[in-house]
């Protein structure tokens, strides 16, 4: 069994969830983990059926389609905070609910995949060519507070991390019924 990665309700718990992600991520090489999410995912649902690619894990939790559609929506929220913040000084941005996102329209799970897969290497090409020095350019998120872009990055590569992890779970408790 699969253990799952915590980590506190981001909405609930702002902070404590800020700082979980980046405890998780740690030394690692936040690049490197965002490049490699994609693929992995890609190699663990990529030739799985659709019913166990939709099917609930347990009662109430995201199918690991749902999970995919959230890291879509993430790297549409992080695409833009990044380059808010790597355009305007000290800029605001809102935070999101993600619950609410979840039930919206989505493509079929297959294109959804391949389109998550371009803006994931769109997001992968603007963080690579960012220059070191303009890794400490800083934004205000409305529920966390202040970031500076390195801490932004490492939090989504953390939040990769999470999401894999409950992927993986997913799909084995589904092929465990």
């Amino acid at each position: 069994m699969i253990e799952p990665i915590e980590i506190p309700d981001a909405t609930l718990e702002p902070e404590a969830y800020k700082q979980a992600l980046l405890d998780l991520i740690g030394e690692k090489d936040p690049l490197e983990a965002l490049s490699a999410t994609a693929p992995e995912v890609r190699r663990l649902l990529g030739d799985l059926p659709d019913e166990i690619v939709h099917a609930e894990p347990e009662p109430g939790e995201w199918p690991a389609a749902a999970v995919v559609a959230h890291l879509f929506d993430v790297d549409i929220v992080y695409g833009f905070r990044w380059r808010k913040v790597l355009t305007e000084d000290d800029p605001v941005y809102p935070g999101y609910d993600e619950k609410l996102w979840t039930p919206l329209a989505r493509l079929p799970f297959q294109q959804l995949l391949t389109a998550w897969e371009g803006l994931r290497a769109s997001n992968i090409a603007l963080i690579a060519a960012t220059p070191r020095e303009l890794w400490s350019r800083t934004g205000v998120h409305g529920e966390q507070g202040p970031e500076t872009f390195d801490e932004m990055v490492r939090k989504s590569a953390a939040h990769d991390l999470a999401h894999v992890n409950q992927i993986e779970r997913a799909i084995e408790a589904v092929r465990a019924r």
